[in-house]
């Protein structure tokens, strides 16, 4: 079986591993168009001036201009800069989506594998443009050190991990002993000193809005906006309680000096997310990685996304402020114990791959086709 992918510099050490199974496409305009010509493609001129403002590829490319338009605010409201990007990525997809057609048509179903990094935005979600059966796995970020997720299905609140307790408690049982150690250290974000916590606090963990994490599996908080309009709504409610919050480290941008908040709200940025997770009465999450780590340390977890284990007895989920002001009041449950271990347990020991990006096993490519089978 040969493996198919593109040339993000994430995925590179794919290649590394078994050179001769992995065909690498290059994305930038111009090595399409060499790629195209090498392919004896058709009517090449008409499809690059076509491809300029192929509408057919208007959608594949929301999510890369939603994303500069939140990453980089003041500079792409300019125009004379805003189109030329939508120009130039509308071509790179149109292009791009022409050459994986003419590239796939040479195998057959069984004889190729697309590897995609995360799927969300162009380029990589070129491959799903393309109808075709030709199997394909998705890859992204796992939720504890050195891991990945590969799953066929697409990643975090779409992949393939069940969604029913039963599932998990119906398991061989798992112990303390098998479950991960280690959290993710996450970079803090520049500039912002380490906060005294108080004694007792709901910890927020907020996301890089532009992720696919908000903009495709989060239903009715849609920006951090939202998320910290709610915030100051609940602050407001319950004066008693002391609400922390710490911005996504990866995200330019800040909340700070936005909106008006209450004294009970505290911004701590400078501190660790462990730390954070760790002394918190509970955690309220949109879909955040933050949850899975929380379980780890026997924190009740709230979310208000769709996430991959919003499952019964081990997550509390409101799909609304009326649900999550119910859940707010009752404040004596946990995550069951055995379905979080059994949860646990299963992702670290099944379900995540041991490896990362830049540390893949030498057997990388035999475990996909591997999880592939299952």
């Amino acid at each position: 079986m040969k493996f198919l992918k593109l040339d993000r510099a994430v995925m590179s050490n794919f290649s590394s591993t078994e050179k001769n199974r992995v065909i690498t496409v290059k994305t930038n305009v111009p090595s399409i168009i060499i790629s195209l010509f090498k392919n004896k493609a058709p009517n090449i001129l008409s499809a690059v001036i076509f491809g300029i403002n192929d509408s057919t590829c208007s959608e594949l490319i929301e999510g890369n201009v939603y994303r500069k338009q939140i990453d980089y605010p003041k500079i792409f409201k300019l125009r004379f800069i805003n189109k030329p990007y939508i120009a130039y990525k509308t071509l790179q997809a149109s292009l791009l989506q022409r050459l994986l057609k003419i590239l796939v048509n040479s195998y057959k179903e069984d004889e190729l594998t697309f590897l995609i990094f995360n799927g969300s935005i162009s380029p990589d979600n070129v491959f799903d443009s393309i109808k075709t059966s030709h199997r394909r796995v998705y890859i992204e970020n796992g939720f504890f050190p050195n891991t990945l997720q590969i799953d066929p299905h697409g990643i975090n609140a779409a992949n393939s991990l069940p969604r029913k307790a039963e599932y998990y408690l119906n398991l061989p049982n798992y112990e303390l002993k098998d479950l991960p150690t280690q959290v993710q250290v996450r970079k803090q974000k520049v500039d912002y000193p380490v906060i005294e916590l108080p004694n007792d606090y709901i910890f927020l963990p907020f996301q890089i809005p532009s992720d696919q994490q908000i903009r495709v599996h989060s239903t009715w908080i849609k920006t951090m906006d939202d998320f910290m309009d709610l915030i100051i709504e609940f602050a407001a409610k319950y004066s008693d309680k002391n609400f922390v919050i710490k911005e996504h480290p990866s995200f330019k941008q800040s909340i700070i000096g936005k909106k008006p908040l209450k004294k009970n709200i505290l911004f701590a940025n400078g501190n660790s997310t462990e730390e954070l997770i760790k002394n918190a009465r509970f955690i309220i999450t949109l879909n955040s990685t933050v949850g899975i780590e929380a379980l780890l340390f026997r924190k009740p977890v709230i979310t208000l996304a769709d996430a991959c284990y919003n499952i019964d007895g081990l997550v509390r989920h409101a799909s609304n402020s009326e649900e999550l002001n119910q859940i707010i009041l009752d404040t004596d449950w946990f995550p069951d114990e055995r379905l979080r271990i059994q949860f646990l347990g299963y992702i670290w020991n099944e379900y995540l791959f041991h490896g990362y990006f830049n540390n893949l096993p030498s057997d990388t490519l035999l475990k996909i086709e591997n999880i592939l089978n299952l």
